[in-house]
């Protein structure tokens, strides 16, 4: 019950608001925490997240799959339904011409494997009191990043802007700092709704870690 009385859920370690069951994971406890106008409101991660207990750490994983994953598919495969009749025409006879019937049907392929990668892969972070570990799988991706944990000084959320044709936004980064000064960009958000997870997701990495959440410049509050 101490870890209760200070307001940190014994099964997950995120801190608790009010009231009698966690924000994040929803644990149920006999002693309520009275509501603090000062307190740091924090709402439970999507369903995308999952949270498990390994190696007297924790590990974070969620999917890559969304609706661009299945739009890129049937683009994809309609691509190739194209372009593959002009591929076997010209593999009728390939040396009467150049290769270039093969490039928009190529093209389609590797367009649809993007697409399956989308679907199936995922992203994992693994953190405990040696280390913090993230990679991409079951196909590995560009971004795999591991850092001793003694190395680590504080792991913040930043704001960055994102943009398209039409309009810009910002959105949550996760950064890491370590002792040496430098910082280094673990996570990339999307859009601005996601910063509150991002914090979620900072906070849970840091007990993993055991390490006290402080402030760090340029960090950016999303509760402010």
């Amino acid at each position: 019950m101490n870890d209760n009385a200070r307001g940190f859920c014994v099964s997950c370690g995120v801190s608790r608001n009010h009231g009698d069951t966690c924000d994040y994971c929803g644990r149920h406890y006999i002693d309520p925490i009275e509501s603090s106008g000062k307190a740091k409101r924090l709402t439970a991660l999507p369903s995308k997240y999952t949270i498990t207990k390994a190696n007297n750490g924790s590990v974070i994983t969620w999917r890559w799959a969304s609706k661009s994953g299945w739009v890129l598919i049937l683009f994809a495969m309609i691509w190739i339904a194209i372009t593959f009749p002009v591929a076997a025409e010209f593999l009728r006879d390939p040396l009467d011409t150049l290769f270039l019937p093969l490039i928009p049907l190529a093209a389609g392929v590797l367009l649809l494997c993007h697409a399956f990668m989308k679907l199936i892969n995922k992203t994992s972070v693994y953190a405990n009191r040696q280390s913090l570990y993230i990679k991409h799988h079951p196909i590995p991706w560009t971004g795999k990043v591991r850092f001793d944990t003694s190395n680590i000084e504080q792991v913040f959320v930043s704001r960055i802007q994102r943009s398209n044709k039409e309009t810009s936004w910002h959105a949550p980064a996760l950064q890491l700092a370590t002792k040496d000064g430098q910082r280094h960009e673990l996570l990339r958000g999307s859009a601005e709704v996601e910063f509150t997870d991002f914090e979620s997701l900072r906070l849970i990495i840091l007990k993993a870690l055991d390490i006290t959440p402080e402030t760090v410049a340029g960090a950016y509050d999303s509760f402010s």
